[in-house]
């Protein structure tokens, strides 16, 4: 069963989304349990584990980026949804992964259409791969890989804990992989995972990887735009 939360100070939004939720609920045949909160500063269980977290950016008190950050302590997967009036947090969204962002007043197929997004993401954030080199076999979730490096003879998948070669190119592992979404090329040599992106510019990417950052020359002038956009479809559902 998904636990999603609902925190925004406009009781009549929590009332909507909780509308809209259970349509799809309906529609769909989703099983799931809605918790909601109309204060930012509510105490956050230790125990409390939210797959889904759709926030008000701005609360009296708090933001909805500072309550994501310390669902995020809990789960470091939960799929946050911000829902905002402003266009002005991508900067501190791209260090705590947000999602989707939703335009307030909220568009219903909008929300259908994103919820159904963060569902499907949810089902594939915990997809394995089986990574063969030599007579070594690992198993990889592919939201724990930051970037793929292409090698002369293969290539080197950088994930969040280890470093792995492999004798596949990243061409090969981007259609084995397979979620076009999330997976781009910056560089004709590397394949990058932007779930794991904190920034980039022209040239370099900072990845988050457990409690470090790290920084690569990975981006090049001819594939920063296409980087750009596939960026911005991720984070704003466009």
């Amino acid at each position: 069963m998904l636990n999603i939360l609902i925190c925004d100070d406009d009781k009549n939004i929590v009332q909507q989304v909780s509308s809209l939720l259970d349509k799809v609920k309906e529609k769909h045949n989703i099983d799931f349990k809605i918790d909601t909160n109309t204060d930012g500063e509510f105490s956050i269980d230790k125990n409390a584990i939210y797959d889904i977290a759709i926030l008000d950016i701005e609360m009296n008190g708090i933001s909805g980026l500072e309550v994501a950050e310390k669902l995020k302590r809990n789960n470091p997967d939960v799929i946050i949804i911000i829902l905002t009036s402003y266009s002005d947090y991508l900067d501190s969204a791209m260090k705590i992964s947000v999602f989707r962002y939703l335009s307030k007043p909220i568009d219903e197929q909008r929300f259908h259409k994103n919820f159904l997004e963060a569902l499907e993401h949810y089902r594939n954030i915990s997809k394995q791969i089986v990574v063969k080199f030599n007579d070594t076999v690992s198993y990889v979730k592919t939201r724990d890989i930051l970037y793929i490096e292409n090698l002369k003879h293969g290539s080197s998948m950088v994930t969040k804990t280890n470093t792995i070669k492999t004798n596949k190119k990243p061409e090969e592992w981007y259609a084995i992989i397979d979620q076009k979404d999330r997976f781009v090329f910056s560089h004709k040599s590397f394949l990058v995972n932007l779930q794991n992106i904190i920034n980039f510019d022209k040239t370099t990417m900072t990845f988050q990887k457990q409690d470090e950052r790290l920084d690569i020359a990975c981006v090049s002038r001819r594939y920063y735009n296409d980087l750009k956009k596939a960026f911005f479809d991720f984070v704003g559902g466009k």
